[in-house]
């Protein structure tokens, strides 16, 4: 019996992995802010596919785009389940199997498996809540190249070189700042085994080379305004209160995750484990933080680029520990009770996310297919600290294949506007609704509202207007506004 309940049942741990994507099955939406704009875009592809007119005049499809991999198995999944549900099983599959290769990794590198346990928490990272799902597909493939670099230090071959590149190219088309990344810890890891043979240590860099010529074809793309774009650090507090929510799974400081941080911390020395004196195994946790600490929030127009790498803290914090070499003490167990309480915690807050939804749904059902929607949305819930409803309108153009604003479709990325010009609902008025102008943003181009408030806005949003639209659908803090005919 104590064997079943011991940190080192893979079962038991396996079985724990499975248990901890539990509570994003509760209810029909993830609370992740940018799926639901990432959900509407396979839509449009998929209607752009079909031949559809009303997308294939909106939008123009950019197959080549560096983050086609979670795209294109976002669009299998959708092609043969809802958009809600493919979503969800994407989503999961790469949170579940990112504890789940931290353990082949601390196995891979002789370190203390015991310790996998912790990676559980760390897998709902930064960019999960937030809904960046290449980012978040990109994950257990780093960990993987990892993985996979260790294994080739240790028995040299042209086939393994060849699996690298090949890995390193398929991390490219999931995400490309996670693939610098990932290529930046293997080839740290390599230095640090043979920095006494360069040409050993050159001839071991050769496959990581392999995405040089894609990274370089990206740069040399329409990259407009990117180098000129402003470089932002963000207040270092945040950057240190990050520290501590990131590795417990929180998106905020809470009680339970500065327990599970610290857990994480100092369970391993308190345990017995030991400090491995190789330097290959502690250099990539050493880069990773300095990372962490000292890289932008935002350059390249790309924000929260530092934040994305807490969740590879823990994975190679855990890498560092050598298990004791006598008996070790009693304390591992603690990780068992600790994930389950965590796995609690999530259940209750997805849950009650689920129930808060429902008035969504409600009002989703009252609106007919295939229309224009304009969404004005407060983005705030009292159950995230992330303002997980600022693009939630977007599930009407994944679920009734209609076209809503904002649209990801400005982000020039996978799908972009024909007409980039048109007067809409702009990304500003996602973060600030109270912006909105019935002129500049086309308020006569939209066949719906759909808003977001606690009281009814609609003489506020109409008071400019050349159309009359009507109250169709309120429910909770929902309300559905239909030009009329």
């Amino acid at each position: 019996m104590r064997a079943a309940l011991s940190v080192d049942n893979h079962r038991l741990f396996v079985t724990a992995v499975l248990l901890s994507i539990v509570p994003m099955w509760f209810g029909r939406y993830l609370p992740m802010v940018d799926l639901p704009g990432h959900a509407a875009v396979i839509a449009a592809l998929q209607e752009i596919a079909a031949g559809n007119q009303t997308f294939t005049a909106a939008f123009d499809a950019r197959w080549t785009s560096p983050y086609m991999l979670a795209y294109a198995l976002f669009y299998a999944a959708a092609k043969v389940l809802p958009a809600t549900v493919a979503a969800k099983l994407i989503v999961s599959l790469a949170i579940a199997a990112t504890p789940l290769l931290t353990a082949a990794l601390l196995r891979a590198a002789g370190a203390d498996e015991r310790w996998k346990w912790l990676a559980i928490p760390a897998s709902y990272s930064y960019a999960f809540y937030w809904g960046f799902i290449s980012f978040i597909l990109a994950v257990p493939l780093a960990l993987l190249l990892l993985i996979l670099t260790i294994r080739f230090d240790a028995a040299v071959s042209l086939k393994r070189g060849l699996i690298i590149a090949a890995t390193t190219i398929v991390l490219f088309y999931s995400h490309i700042i996670a693939t610098g990344f990932a290529c930046m810890i293997a080839v740290a890891y390599l230095a640090a085994k043979n920095y006494r043979n360069p040409r050993q240590l050159l001839l071991r860099w050769l496959p990581y080379t392999a995405p040089i010529p894609l990274i370089l074809m990206w740069f040399a793309g329409d990259q407009t305004g990117a180098a000129e774009a402003p470089v932002r650090f963000g207040p270092y507090w945040w950057r240190l209160s990050l520290l501590i929510a990131q590795p417990s799974g929180m998106e905020r400081v809470t009680a339970l995750g500065i327990v599970v941080t610290c857990a994480i911390l100092l369970l391993p020395p308190l345990a017995g484990s030991r400090l491995s004196r190789s330097p290959a195994r502690w250099l990539p946790f050493v880069l990773a933080l300095a990372v962490f600490l000292a890289t932008p929030s935002y350059a390249f127009l790309t924000g929260f680029l530092y934040e994305r790498m807490g969740v590879f803290l823990v994975p190679l914090w855990l890498m560092m520990w050598d298990r004791p070499e006598q008996e070790p003490r009693r304390l591992a167990w603690l990780a068992m009770p600790l994930v389950v309480v965590w796995v609690l915690s999530n259940v209750a807050r997805f849950a009650s996310f689920a129930r808060e939804t429902q008035h969504f749904d409600a009002v989703l059902a009252a609106m007919e297919p295939g229309k224009r929607v304009a969404a004005l949305v407060d983005k705030n819930t009292p159950l995230f600290a992330t303002p997980v409803y600022l693009h939630f309108g977007s599930w009407y153009q994944a679920r009734k294949l209609g076209i809503v604003d904002f649209n990801f479709a400005d982000f020039h990325q996978v799908l972009e506007y024909r007409q980039a010009d048109r007067p809409r609902i702009t990304e500003t008025l996602g973060w600030y609704p109270q912006l909105f102008d019935w002129k500049k943003n086309g308020g006569a181009g939209y066949d719906y509202f759909l808003v977001k408030a606690n009281f009814d806005a609609g003489p506020i949003i109409f008071r400019e207007a050349d159309a009359t639209f009507d109250l169709v659908a309120h429910s909770g803090w929902w309300w559905v506004y239909k030009k009329r005919q």
